[in-house]
């Protein structure tokens, strides 16, 4: 079983105005959000069970997890004193507006029920999943500790981090990032450039580095460096691949490694599920949809 994270839910209640001169609202729907929330839903259209440890408010906390049980999501949380974050989103033909209330605050009684509840939360699961965690009042040695439970627990353990200089010391199991996060004080125009920086995590333990990018993806471990990329000519839609989400990534990394594939296998799901956007409409994305774009994957070693 997987278990994403969420540090961080909302709950949204989006408007589509017929005619904006007259503010008048054609369709409405309200929705839980957040980076870990997407990656459960995504895995869920992909025919994956999956659970959301989450940061639980009062009543808007009550609506998300409420919303996740009827979407067949099981839900593990930590209550907060505070309330949970609401976003407003009103879209017409022309124009995108969103009003949202402030992040809930984190007490230190807060912090400390937020890892005993993750520990428990960690029963029966294969992998866990940390996104960004785009909570501000949560420091960045959160990953530190929750890394560490999942240790001591025997659970491996797959982190998109908001701050790489933490993760040398940190050691994920698995770490995936964007190669533009690594690109904020220098531009990194060769591969050997990339598998160069991976070193030092791989060196400290982490046993599998994913450093995305839209044309290629390097993959880092111990013994050996792969390049995975989309083969167009493989393809019906030879379109650009413009998009690639490194949750959805990740997301399909943990679905592969609960399912226990292969190595390469893995590789392509977590690719195709990164891209799968470029190609296919949202309605209609299931697991086939992701199979004919592995198809399309081609994993090179790096010699």
């Amino acid at each position: 079983m997987i278990l994403y994270c969420d540090f961080n839910p909302k709950i949204v209640r989006e408007f589509n105005l017929k005619d904006e001169a007259e503010n008048l609202i054609e369709t409405s729907k309200i929705y839980p959000s957040g980076h870990g929330i997407y990656m459960s839903l995504f895995a869920k259209k992909l025919g994956i069970d999956s659970e959301v440890f989450m940061l639980k408010g009062n009543k808007r906390g009550r609506e998300i997890a409420m919303s996740l049980s009827q979407l067949g999501i099981d839900v593990n949380f930590t209550g907060l004193k505070d309330e949970n974050v609401e976003e407003v989103l009103i879209k017409s033909k022309d124009s995108k507006k969103v009003y949202r209330t402030e992040d809930p605050r984190i007490t230190m009684e807060d912090r400390s029920d937020i890892l005993n509840s993750f520990e428990r939360s960690l029963y029966n699961k294969k992998i866990v999943v940390i996104p960004k965690i785009d909570l501000k009042s949560l420091d960045d040695n959160i990953y530190e500790k929750l890394v560490k439970i999942c240790y001591q627990n025997k659970v491996k353990v797959a982190v998109n981090p908001r701050n790489l200089d933490e993760m040398e010391k940190i050691n994920p199991y698995i770490l995936m990032f964007d190669k533009k996060d690594i690109e904020k004080d220098k531009k990194i125009n060769y591969t050997g450039e990339v598998i160069e920086y991976n070193k030092k995590f791989i060196e400290s333990g982490t046993k599998i580095v994913f450093v995305n990018s839209k044309r290629a993806t390097i993959i880092s471990t111990e013994e050996k460096n792969y390049r995975a990329y989309i083969n167009k000519d493989k393809l019906e839609n030879k379109i650009l691949t413009e998009k690639f989400d490194t949750g959805l990534s990740l997301s399909g990394l943990a679905i592969a490694i609960d399912r226990e594939y292969d190595f390469i296998t893995s590789i392509k799901l977590a690719i195709s599920c990164g891209v799968w956007e470029n190609f296919v409409d949202k309605d209609k994305i299931e697991m086939s949809a992701i199979k004919k774009i592995m198809n399309s994957v081609e994993v090179e070693e790096i010699s």
